[in-house]
């Protein structure tokens, strides 16, 4: 069985179009395009914790493919009417992680940051334990202390990120964190 650790997500199955199986896909890439290049991808059921299985094998292949603004349209190999994909309504659209894009030099994504200890002025101040963006720009969850701490991920704040060392140097203005 795969190692849902060693897989990305970039798309949830949101429902069929028409009767001959196709399934609409919305995105959870930055990258829409890579459905370009895709031929074929593993289905993960969050709630079951599973990957998805078709006569035994986990991965599924992209017979047809329609690119849209929002979602991409696909047809799965071996399927061929509404009622044959049914049970993958709701399952996430994984690929390898080995087959991310490539970001360019001091781009990162935002998940090989989680568990990066965070300094302010060279002083500890925490882990990180997740991002979160309410309409306003990324924000930085850190755990301080037991408490968690939003800060704005933005160039005046954050001076440098070492992926390296999962390291993270902030500078932060008096009474921030207060």
């Amino acid at each position: 069985m795969p190692d849902i650790n060693e897989f990305i997500s970039v798309g949830k199955i949101v429902k069929p179009i028409g009767v001959k199986g196709n399934l609409k896909v919305v995105y959870l890439t930055d990258f829409p395009e890579r459905f370009n290049e895709l031929d074929k991808v593993y289905l993960f059921n969050e709630n079951k914790e599973d990957f998805l299985t078709f006569n035994s094998e986990f991965e599924f292949e992209i017979s047809e493919k329609k690119i849209f603004s929002g979602y991409v349209n696909i047809r799965l190999h071996g399927f061929s009417d509404k009622d044959s994909v049914k049970d993958f309504i709701g399952a996430v659209v994984m690929i390898p992680e080995s087959d991310r894009v490539e970001l360019p030099e001091d781009n990162f994504y935002f998940y090989d940051l989680i568990g990066a200890e965070v300094f302010d002025k060279g002083k500890r101040l925490g882990v990180v334990d997740s991002f979160s963006d309410f309409g306003s720009g990324d924000l930085l969850n850190i755990i301080i202390d037991g408490r968690k701490v939003l800060i704005p991920f933005r160039k005046e704040f954050v001076k440098q990120i070492d992926l390296n060392n999962k390291m993270i140097e902030l500078d932060l203005i008096e009474g921030f964190l207060e």
